[in-house]
């Protein structure tokens, strides 16, 4: 089968490298040193098992930065465009998406289309009510950022968002790809698939707070929270996964779907979810305390991916104490060495190894360092 795949990020890069063992894939976005680096056999994805899938496999990829020419003559299109977030209003800005989506129904009028992007709930129904067509179906990925290949290649579960045969068809398609062809597949509405993507991504959010709240109890009180945590989670119902504290959920994938769902319960009585962002606050509030407390003349914010963005805790954290007067300074993995040198306290998210030399005025959460 000839598979069009709209976008060249994370999630688009595993479907294509994990289609492309079966299927001939085209990539494409505007993205000119993606689109040479994909044709030239290196794919930009930060995951440990990339190189040994690209020796071990007959990859039929290409890309191109001619959206159209990517979809002529595709029997199915994958749609993979980034959302831009409001944070102020929690909201997602579809235009780009609806644009691709309404192109590839033109051009391609019998090949399903499928959104991989996490969309608005509703947003699906809403697309294939302006387009008079029903082959418009979300298929929300669970892709973990530095593992989204494993994941790919190895799924726990696939959601389709449509109940018939072409969601039968896309499901197999997909299941066929990965490793685990026997892995369990929902059908369901397309709403509801949209509704399965942020709520797993809130409940993710959600479980990042309790952790973090109950480390900002344990640190208030002078309590051991990797004792009380080691011993909550001995309860196998809650489970030893996601339980190391940090500074707060960020990114843009959690920080999205709780501030999507925040806005669409509208009048629906909630009480956990709207909470969210609150509780993200109080602890940057409480962690901006405790580091203040230290007085150190100057404090560094460890962030080996560079600067600190909007949606990032180490932003919010950095924002709060300049606003208290300290002198903070930012350092990304090519400045550790500034960092160390002219910093009192380091503030850093994970304890990582480069950081080992300087671990007594290195400031962590991160409980379970280095194991």
């Amino acid at each position: 089968m000839r598979i069009a795949i709209i976008g060249l990020g994370m999630v688009a890069l595993a479907d294509a490298l994990v289609l492309a063992r079966r299927h001939s894939v085209t990539m494409t976005g505007p993205v000119p040193d993606r689109v040479e680096a994909v044709n030239a056999g290196q794919f930009p994805l930060p995951d440990p098992g990339l190189n040994a899938h690209v020796a071990a496999n007959a990859l039929n990829i290409r890309a191109t930065l001619d959206t159209r020419a990517a979809l002529e003559g595709a029997q199915m299109v994958l749609i993979s465009v980034p959302l831009r977030l409001d944070p102020a209003r929690g909201t997602c800005d579809t235009t780009e998406l609806e644009t691709r989506i309404a192109l590839a129904h033109r051009m391609c009028p019998a090949a399903p289309i499928v959104i991989r992007s996490a969309v608005p709930i509703g947003f699906t129904d809403r697309m294939r009510r302006a387009l008079c067509t029903d082959s418009i179906l979300c298929v929300p990925e669970f892709l973990r950022e530095g593992a989204a290949l494993a994941d790919a290649l190895a799924p726990r579960f696939l959601i389709v968002g449509e109940r018939g045969p072409l969601g039968t068809m896309v499901g197999a398609l997909f299941q066929q790809a990965t490793d685990t062809p026997d892995l369990p597949l929902r059908l369901m509405g397309p709403s509801e698939a949209e509704a399965v993507k942020h709520f797993s991504q809130t409940w993710l959010a959600a479980r990042v707070a309790y952790f973090n709240e109950l480390d900002s109890y344990a640190l208030s009180h002078g309590l051991n929270a990797r004792q009380v945590i080691d011993g909550v989670c001995l309860d196998p119902r809650i489970g030893t996964y996601a339980n190391n504290p940090c500074f707060g959920y960020g990114g843009n994938r959690l920080p999205r779907s709780t501030g999507h769902l925040c806005e669409v319960f509208g009048t629906v009585p909630a009480h956990v979810v709207p909470k969210l962002p609150a509780a993200g606050g109080a602890r940057i509030a409480l962690l901006a305390s405790k580091v203040l407390e230290r007085g150190a003349r100057r404090i560094g914010i460890y962030h080996p991916e560079g600067e600190a963005m909007a949606l990032n805790p180490l932003a919010e954290l950095r924002d709060r104490l300049a606003q208290a007067g300290a002198d903070v300074l930012v350092c990304d993995g090519a400045r550790l060495d500034t960092l160390k040198s002219d910093c009192d306290l380091v503030i850093a998210q994970r304890m990582t190894p480069e950081l080992r030399d300087i671990g007594d005025k290195v400031f962590s959460r991160d409980l379970y360092a280095l194991n």
